[in-house]
Formats: structure tokens, C-alpha cells, sequence
């Protein structure tokens, strides 16, 4: 094939290296140069993030020692100081292994070379060296056992992936759950850096804290500014990907490959040239990357042949003049992302056109994933890498190997990803004994320490102790006091919002402190009954067969029984259709059926599903991700009246669901059904429309109805709500007021780990969110118990038709500051039941003839003046009875 012709330069074109250059522009730009002094070294975002801990550190350390000038005290370059500080560093956090001592010397040497231009003296660098070798771990008992590096194998793998697509519900989007999928496959296949295909998200040292450290508001770093020279987003885009069909001699069809290059390597330069890897089609659809990257180009809309569709593009043919047939992209998608992160729209979660997927989502996925799984020690991104790196290492050469891998030698695939597991049979070899490969495979392997039975959710004894835990207990009963008071003074908790702000304040941060407790608890107790399994399990099997073989026992283990089956979770029921259809193309019974016409036709529904999976989003999981109700009381006293179906009118949108859902239900027979809310609690559906969508209103909103497709966008959000009002009659009640909080709400961009963070701590019991007022059966009954009320003599007992100024006037002076804001008819009901007054209702009625009275008045307005003198009193040396919490009708009607 001929090599194109390079084009000739064009006449008119400006030649700037024709222009002669002057001595003095020359001198000139000497001068601009020297001006520009000492350049610091520019580091990456996650070397700046470890400079900045250490950082951190060393200024503690320098006001711990009383040095003013933290600079200068480093630039000493003496190496007893810097011993100092990490022995000092040991006495003062937590406890660390001697690597990351070693890490954070790393650090400090990087953080000297800013201030003193050059590196830290050979002398020091050795002394420093020695002691954390030798004399600081035998000093301070430094265990020197770094963690264990797990190695992943084909069989852990395929356990992860089938489990990720069958019974993982960490995402809530379609596109990140393939997108997840995609990540591991690529991981599997190139043994790439993760930081490649999953950007980590670091922020800068000067702009915001590091990670969950909460720094002071006065500490300013002196570290630079990362400047960055790409112009293309940390992952893999478009332009990356070459996708064409090659001729298969072996079938009368061709097959769809691809070659990605992998940029952003680390060790190379910014702009540099990445490795490309080859990926073909695979008859096992659940491993085809080629399947998830074309589903990719139809959700984006990539191809520059628009006509093509999931039906067509698996039945093309290379021509017979040519090699291969190559597939364009449209120049606008060439920059863009295939995995990207979640945005919060008004509409729900969208996929963001260009921020690439975080690395932290894919993390916390990943380790979630093996523990759904039953895996005892946890999965992260390099169990692929390690694994990809060992399994080149035996059929690749030494350079294959540094190629794949990235790297420069052999001495750190030495230490950090050779496995510390001999696969091989030593006793054959040596000893000449039958071989065992099958036994050393499965020894060294990550399934020996997978258990189905461990526990992967909290049991209600869990439950019940993190209830009775004396801290939950305080907090509690601190809530209902503050509750029962805000009853008092405002006749409600919501009431006293505007009247009463500091004690609703109280109110609302204890409310947050106990879930907040409450999570920590259950993460704890989670992980600490995962760990007991681990270790005491083995124990009692050991002890139960012992007792078995001795004849103590005549239990029979059900093992015995089930030794051959494989065991394997249930098959849930799955919102989308469409992912049950790709768990049924992907391993069900067919799916190891090769025959090319029914291969096609499965080929065709798997991408037609997994387009369309791309764009579904299940609806939201908010509220209590454990029920804390136990016994299940309070789920059968709030239990909402069921609301009647809605009428079947095609405008007409009930007030019990949010008209946005359902416009977004009614887009797609696959979309789910909008949340019903309460009839009884249409605030909370109004929160729900204005939090989770009229907040993030930016541009002007639209109505998501396919009615009203037509009607223009609304510039603002009270044309749409009188909209939704007049063409679909719904009216929730919505205020002026209610509208003055969305302009507070700050609208930042949301990466996929924060909407994967609903998803990152998810337990997998989802249940109703249930009430924390008055759990009666998690309360300590020292709580509960009756005592004696002393009833000041103010409160004696009148007959109510000779209630009078009089009586008010003396019931004010020796009431507590506190109670002068009683309302009077709850005096009323308490001096009716203390006097044993039959009913209530008479009480009531002698109220209003009282409030009716001039006496009434008069001693009304006294009270209002005597207001602001108690409040300012503070301190009062009154000893009065605080009134006494009102009781709820749960606690009455016991």
C-alpha cells in the first residue's frame, strides 16, 4: 500500500522562523529567565496529598519543641532532630507499621527540597536510614510484617464478576454498574495501574482538606500548585479506543476487535506515547470487553454512521479487498470519557458528560464486592494487577513483562508483586512423590478463605445490643426531654422551629449524633462479628465433628449431606428487565450454547439491554438503612393507611408521589414506580420535591411529562409549579417560604463515590425508615420507672367556674421561668387531673369562658410584660418544679 503524500505547505502561511533575531531580544530574554529564579519541582496531585500529611506533622512537632521558625529547624540538616520527630511521631498517633515510617521519611526529603533547593546531605539520608532499619523499630516494638498482598486467580475472579453482575447492589445507576464491570475486566486483562482508568480524585493541599483530615482554618500549606499539561481528562477516551473488524478464517463471520491505548502511565512524561493493548470478541458474552465498549458508543451516540444499530453492527463484513473495516467516531465524543462519574440534575441522577468515574467509588465497590461475596480479606484493584503480573511472569519474558506492567526492572515486581506463594509441588520435585498441582492451586488461592456462612449483615441480637448501648441510651432520653419541652413551650416539636430555635437546634444535632453513633456502632460490631466468624469458626467445627466421632453428638452436619453441591445465593428478583436478562444471557442455561445463529441473536440482546441499562437509574434508597425497630411495634402503629390507586387520566398527577418521578416512571415501561408518600405527611413529599430536585434547578427547568414535551423550558420555578398545577391539577402546597431555602442550598458537582456513598456503607437489610422518638422495647426500664411529683403549691386545685385573674396572677409568681410560657389550658388539664375532675372536655370548656373574661386579659398582658424580666433573670434563685414532658398517645394508651 502506497504512503499518502505529506500535504505541502500552504503559500500564504506565516514562516516565523524566517524573522531575524536580534542580540538585544536575545539579553533580553536572559534577564526574563534569571527573574524567574528557582523552579519547584512540580509534583502529582497524590505526591502533594503525602507531603501534605507529613507536613502537617513536622509543624506539630515544631510548636510541640517550641521552634518558632519550622523552616529553619528543618534546613539544620541534623539528623538527631529528624530522629526526634518520628520517635515523637510514635508517642502521638496511631499506631503505625515501619513502612509507612519509611514513606513519610520519603516525604520529608521531598518537603526539604522546597526550601533548601537541592536534597537532604548523603550523611543524614544514611544516618536516618539506619535508624529506622535497626535502632527505632527495636526500640519502640515496631512489628516489621508489612500487610498481606493478595493475588487474585481466575477462579476468585470469575466468583467476583458473577457475583457483581448477579447479586451486587452497591450501584443504583445502570452505568455504573457496567462501568464497574468494565473496570474489572480491563484490570484483568492489561494489569493496569487503576489510577489509569479510574482518576483518583485528590484534592489540592491549598484548596481543601485531605482526605477525611479536618485541618485549622489558619494553617496555609507552602506546598505549590499542581499544574497540569494535559488537555485530555486521566482515563480513557474515545480517541484511545481503535475499533475494526478483522477477518476470522475459522468463521463465516468477521470479528470486532479493538486496540485501546492506555495513557496517563506512571513514569512517564505528560503527553507521552501509553501501550496499547489488543482486545478481541469472546463467545462468553459476561467476558466480552468488546460488547460493554460498543453499548458504551451507542449510549453516547459515538458513531459517525448513525443509522448503525445493535442489530447491524454484529452482522458487518470486510470487504474482500481489504484487511479489515474500521469503525469512525464523531470528532465531538473523540475527548470524552467512557467511564464517567453521576450529577444531580433535577430530573435525578444523569451521567456527567465529561469528569471521568472516581477512583474512590470503584474502591469502596470493590471491597464491598468481597465481602458480599464471603471473602475473608478484602479486594482492591492491585489483587488484579498482581495477579495479571504473575501470570505474565510465567509465560512472557522478563522485558514482555516490564512492557505490560510499566515498569523499568525487575526489582519492583520483586518485591511488590511476585506472589510470597511457592505455587509449585516441592515434594514431587524433591521427593519424587505423585504430584499434587491440584492441591497447591487451590492452597494458594483466595477461595480457601471464603466462608458463605459468614455474617454479612447485623442480626437482631447485633441490633438490640447497639440500642442498649448507654451513650444511644443518654442520647435518647436527652432528645425526648428536649421534645416533650418544645411540646410545652410552642404545642410541638416543628412549631418551635421559629419560636423556640435554640432548643429545635438541640433537638436536631442530637438527633444527627445518634445516627451518627448509631452508624459507627453498627460498622464496628459488623466488622468485629465478621472477624469472630473467621477465627472461632473453624474452632466449633472442629470440636462439633470431634464430639461427632466420639459418639457424643448425633446431631449430623448438614455438609455431610451437601458435600458435592456447589453452594450459591438465590437469585434475586431485579427492578430492570433488563439486567435479568443479561444474568440469564450471561449464565444461564444457554449460555455456554456456541451455535453461531443463536450466539448472534444472544450477542444482539445483550447489547440491546446493556444500552439500555446504561440509562436506567433504580429509584432512590434514602432513609434508615437498618431497622432499628426490633420488635416491630411502631412499624404497626405508623403503618400509612393504604392511599386508593390513581385515576387513570393521562394529565392528571396524584398528590401523593412527586410529579417529577412521575414523568420519569411514565418515560419507559422499565422504569420503576414513583414513590408513594403518606397521605398524612405531605411534607415530607414536599421536601422531597424540593431537596431532590427544585434545588438543583440551574439553567431552568422543564416538565418531564411526555404530554408536554412541546411547552418550552420554564425560567423559573414557579412557573412550573403553576403549571403543574393547572395542566396536571397537582398541588402540594408549596410556599414562597418553602422556595426561599433552594437559593441556600449550594448545588456542587457530585462524583460517582458520593452516590455510590448511599451505596458505600449500604447494609443489605432495606427497610422502612423507622422512629427513634419512643422505642419503648429498646429502652432501659431504669428509664421508665414512675417517681413521686411534687406539685408546687401554686397548682392547687380550684373549681374552674371560679378560675380568675387572681388565680393566674398566683400561679405566675411561683411557676419556674421555663413554665410561665405553659399555655393555660395545659394548667388546666393538669389541675383537673390532679383534682380527679371527671372530664377533660369541661376543663376545656372553663377555658374558654375564662380566656373570654376582662380578668383573663389583664392577666395575659401581665404575663407578656413579665416575659423579657424572667428571661434576662437567667440564674434564678426560684426552686421551682420543671412542668412535667407531656405524654405521647402511645404512652398513654398503655
Amino acid at each position: 500500500m502506497a504512503a499518502v503524500p505529506a500535504q505541502p505547505a500552504q503559500g500564504n502561511e506565516y514562516q516565523f522562523w524566517t524573522d531575524p533575531v536580534l542580540c538585544e531580544e536575545t539579553r533580553a530574554r536572559l534577564e526574563h529567565f534569571r527573574s524567574l529564579g528557582w523552579l519547584p519541582p512540580n509534583f502529582k496531585p497524590k505526591t502533594l496529598q503525602g507531603i501534605a500529611v507529613v507536613e502537617r506533622y513536622w509543624r506539630r512537632f515544631c510548636v510541640h519543641v517550641e521552634e518558632g521558625d519550622y523552616v529553619d529547624y528543618l534546613l539544620r540538616e541534623e539528623h538527631a532532630i529528624y530522629m526526634n520527630f518520628f520517635d515523637w511521631m510514635f508517642r502521638t498517633s496511631r499506631e503505625k507499621v515501619l513502612q509507612s515510617y519509611d514513606e513519610y521519611w520519603r516525604r520529608l526529603c521531598q518537603y526539604y527540597e522546597l526550601f533548601a533547593h537541592r536534597r537532604v546531605s548523603e550523611d543524614a539520608h544514611k544516618q536516618i536510614r539506619r535508624y529506622l532499619e535497626g535502632r527505632f523499630p527495636a526500640e519502640r516494638k515496631i512489628p516489621r510484617r508489612t500487610k498481606d498482598k493478595n493475588t487474585l486467580d481466575v477462579d476468585v475472579f470469575c466468583v467476583l464478576y458473577r457475583h457483581h453482575w448477579v447479586h451486587s447492589r452497591f450501584f443504583s445507576h445502570g452505568s455504573l454498574i457496567v462501568q464497574f464491570a468494565t473496570v474489572q475486566l480491563w484490570s484483568a486483562i492489561t494489569g493496569t495501574r487503576p489510577g489509569v482508568l479510574v482518576p483518583q480524585g485528590t484534592t489540592l493541599p491549598d484548596h481543601s482538606t485531605l482526605g477525611n483530615r479536618k485541618r485549622p482554618h489558619a494553617f496555609e500549606s507552602d506546598l505549590p500548585n499542581y499544574v497540569s499539561l494535559k488537555e485530555l481528562p486521566d482515563s480513557v477516551c474515545y480517541r484511545d479506543i481503535e475499533l475494526f473488524y478483522l477477518k476470522d478464517p475459522q468463521s463465516k463471520r468477521d470479528v470486532l476487535c479493538a486496540i485501546i491505548e492506555f495513557r496517563n502511565l506512571k513514569g512517564r512524561p505528560e503527553g507521552a506515547d501509553g501501550t496499547k493493548f489488543f482486545m478481541h470478541g469472546d463467545y462468553q458474552l459476561a467476558y466480552c470487553p468488546i460488547a460493554q465498549i460498543i453499548s458504551y458508543a451507542f449510549r453516547d451516540g459515538a458513531f459517525v454512521n448513525t443509522h448503525l444499530t445493535p442489530e447491524l453492527i454484529w452482522r458487518l463484513r470486510v470487504p474482500k479487498h481489504n484487511s479489515s473495516l474500521p469503525l469512525r467516531w464523531r470528532s465531538e465524543v473523540l475527548n470524552t470519557p467512557l467511564l464517567r462519574r453521576l450529577e444531580r440534575t433535577p430530573y435525578g441522577y444523569e451521567l456527567h458528560r465529561s469528569l471521568p468515574m472516581a477512583y474512590e467509588s470503584s474502591r469502596q465497590a470493590l471491597k464491598e464486592l468481597g465481602r458480599d461475596a464471603r471473602f475473608e480479606d478484602d479486594i482492591g484493584h492491585y489483587n488484579y494487577r498482581r495477579w495479571t503480573a504473575n501470570e505474565v511472569n510465567k509465560n512472557f519474558t522478563s522485558q514482555e513483562r516490564q512492557r505490560v506492567l510499566g515498569q523499568s526492572g525487575d526489582a519492583v515486581f520483586e518485591k511488590h508483586y511476585q506472589s510470597q506463594f511457592i505455587g509449585r509441588d516441592l515434594q514431587h520435585v524433591v521427593l519424587l512423590r505423585p504430584p499434587q498441582d491440584g492441591l497447591v492451586r487451590f492452597a494458594g488461592s483466595m477461595l480457601r478463605k471464603r466462608d458463605p456462612n459468614a455474617p454479612s449483615e447485623l442480626t437482631d441480637t447485633h441490633k438490640r445490643a447497639i440500642c442498649q448501648h448507654p451513650d444511644i441510651l443518654q442520647l435518647r432520653r436527652e432528645m425526648r426531654e428536649l421534645a416533650a419541652e418544645m411540646r410545652c413551650l410552642a404545642g410541638g416539636v416543628k412549631k418551635a422551629q421559629t419560636s423556640y430555635p435554640h432548643l429545635y437546634q438541640r433537638h436536631d444535632n442530637v438527633k444527627k449524633e445518634i445516627a451518627k453513633l448509631r452508624k459507627k456502632l453498627a460498622t464496628d460490631t459488623r466488622e468485629a462479628a465478621r472477624k469472630d466468624h473467621f477465627q472461632n469458626a473453624p474452632v466449633l467445627e472442629v470440636d462439633r465433628q470431634i464430639k461427632q466421632l466420639l459418639g457424643e453428638s448425633d446431631d449430623v452436619s448438614d455438609a455431610e449431606n451437601s458435600g458435592d453441591e456447589s453452594w450459591e445465593l438465590p437469585i434475586p428478583n431485579y427492578i430492570f428487565p433488563e439486567r435479568a436478562r443479561l444474568v440469564e444471557n450471561f449464565y444461564g442455561p444457554n449460555a455456554e450454547n456456541f451455535d453461531e445463529d443463536k450466539l448472534l441473536a444472544r450477542r444482539i440482546q445483550v447489547t440491546k439491554d446493556m444500552v439500555a441499562l446504561l440509562r436506567l437509574c433504580e429509584p432512590s434508597r434514602r432513609g434508615n438503612r437498618v431497622n432499628w425497630n426490633i420488635d416491630g411495634e411502631e412499624d404497626l402503629l405508623e403503618q400509612p393507611e393504604k392511599s386508593p390507586s390513581p385515576p387513570d387520566d393521562i394529565l392528571k398527577c396524584p398528590t401523593d408521589i412527586c410529579i417529577i418521578c412521575c414523568g420519569t416512571s411514565r418515560q419507559s415501561a422499565s422504569n420503576p414506580a414513583p414513590r408513594k408518600f403518606s397521605s398524612k405527611r405531605q411534607d415530607s413529599l414536599r421536601r422531597h420535591l424540593i431537596n431532590m430536585h427544585l434545588a438543583h434547578v440551574r439553567d431552568g427547568i422543564s416538565c418531564n411529562w411526555e404530554a408536554c414535551r412541546n411547552i418550552p423550558r420554564f425560567a423559573d420555578v414557579t412557573k412550573f409549579l403553576a403549571h403543574a398545577s393547572t395542566a396536571h391539577s397537582y398541588d402540594i402546597n408549596i410556599k414562597l417560604c418553602h422556595l426561599d431555602q433552594v437559593s441556600q442550598i449550594k448545588c456542587n458537582k457530585i462524583s460517582s463515590a458520593e452516590v455510590s456513598s448511599e451505596s458505600e456503607n449500604r447494609q443489605r437489610t432495606e427497610t422502612p425508615a423507622s422512629s427513634v422518638d419512643l422505642e419503648m422495647s429498646n429502652i432501659d426500664s431504669r428509664l421508665l420507672e414512675s417517681r413521686p411529683v411534687t406539685i408546687a403549691q401554686s397548682l392547687t386545685v380550684v373549681p374552674d367556674t371560679q378560675i380568675s385573674a387572681s388565680s393566674v396572677e398566683s400561679t405566675m409568681s411561683d411557676s419556674h421561668p421555663i413554665s410561665d410560657e405553659v399555655p393555660i389550658r395545659r394548667s388546666t388539664r393538669i389541675r383537673a387531673k390532679l383534682a380527679d375532675l371527671t372530664p377533660v372536655t369541661v376543663a376545656r370548656q372553663s377555658t374558654r369562658e375564662m380566656r373570654s373574661s376582662p380578668e383573663y386579659c389583664k392577666a395575659d398582658k401581665q404575663l407578656n410584660r413579665a416575659k423579657p424580666e424572667v428571661e434576662r433573670s437567667g440564674n434564678s434563685d426560684v426552686s421551682v418544679k420543671k412542668p412535667l414532658p407531656r405524654r405521647s398517645k402511645r404512652l398513654r394508651s398503655q
